[in-house]
């Protein structure tokens, strides 16, 4: 099942979690910063 966007920015907002397939629609719709993002630029 597919989450809702409205229902993973009421989540973000509200500061619940995530389930993971909620997490990766998040951070490919730009929601949320991607962990692997994150550690890439750790390392320049």
């Amino acid at each position: 099942m597919v989450a809702k966007l409205s229902t993973i920015k009421r989540k973000i907002k509200n500061g619940e979690k995530l389930g993971f397939s909620e997490r990766a629609r998040a951070v490919n719709k730009g929601l949320l910063p991607s962990k692997a993002r994150k550690k890439k630029n750790v390392n320049k």
